[in-house]
């Protein structure tokens, strides 16, 4: 069995194109591959990553036998998919090491082939202020604009903007039927760009436009007081205090929120008498 590494490089710059490798350390292969800065927009970004990526894997002869570290970023959301439904054995990582250094390599490379100071690197990986060094120098010279990737291929899809989610401790207006979404109940969350800023648009799960791409949404139903509450899953921002055994519960872990009249309850899930979705649904 072979381990393979999947990174990417120059993602976040709006500008050259993003570096895809297909890395194995022993034996030491390495495979890269430059996704094209503009195509046919009927293919989207993710799709157009997988793809690449694919190719890389059938010219490796890598196969389902073989192990695969795959960077998080949202570039290979499609490939992970794809990975899972087609029974490869892989992971997320945090990469460092022969992959990481090989697409920062590719990508710095793109930039001396197209002139920009070879003196100037990405420095304790602050890719932030690299990157707006590197939009600065192409918008020294109109001819460099050619350098700029097609946003607009790499935009996602209006449908897949929406976020099945469990709403916070805030109440919000629904953007369709403008009536309150409760606190810590389901919501649809849209993120959207509005005047070069960005917003974000709220519905009811039953008022949205479009069925959610993504589904981040875990509801809790429980008994309280001999009533059946309705509640969601979060992860809590600070420390706060059981509802039920009194104990601290610490930032980070997840707990159950519910709110039921002025009164917000909240506690670690096995503390509560949790409900199970197939039983409501009868």
């Amino acid at each position: 069995m072979r381990s393979w590494y999947i990174e990417d490089a120059g993602g976040g710059c709006r500008a050259f194109s993003e570096v895809l490798v297909l890395v194995s350390e022993n034996p030491c292969l390495i495979y890269q591959r430059l996704l094209p800065l503009s195509w046919n927009n009927s293919i989207t970004f993710e799709e157009m990553a997988r793809r690449t990526v694919v190719d890389m894997m059938v010219e490796a002869g890598a196969s389902k036998n073989d192990y695969y570290y795959v960077c998080s970023g949202n570039i290979f959301n499609g490939l992970h998919k794809w990975l899972s439904e087609n029974g490869y054995n892989w992971e997320t990582t945090k990469m460092d090491g022969l992959a990481h250094d090989t697409a920062e390599n590719a990508f710095q490379k793109q930039l001396w082939q197209a002139g920009f100071p070879a003196d100037i690197k990405l420095t304790e990986r602050n890719y932030r202020e690299f990157y707006r060094m590197i939009e600065d120098w192409i918008k020294e010279d109109p001819l460099r604009k050619r350098f700029f990737k097609d946003m607009e291929v790499r935009r996602k899809p209006e449908q897949y903007r929406y976020l099945l989610k469990g709403n916070s401790s805030h109440t919000r207006k629904c953007a369709k039927c403008q009536k309150k979404i409760l606190a810590f109940s389901p919501v649809v969350q849209y993120r959207c760009r509005k005047n070069g800023k960005k917003e974000n648009r709220y519905y009811h799960p039953e008022c949205s436009p479009h069925q959610p791409h993504k589904n981040k949404l875990e509801e809790a139903h429980f008994l309280w007081s001999g009533n059946l509450v309705s509640g969601v899953m979060l992860p809590l921002r600070k420390a706060v205090t059981c509802s039920v055994c009194g104990q601290e519960i610490p930032p980070g872990t997840r707990a159950v929120h519910a709110g039921t009249g002025k009164k917000i309850i909240c506690g670690h899930p096995e503390c509560f008498e949790l409900v199970k979705q197939e039983i409501l649904n009868g």
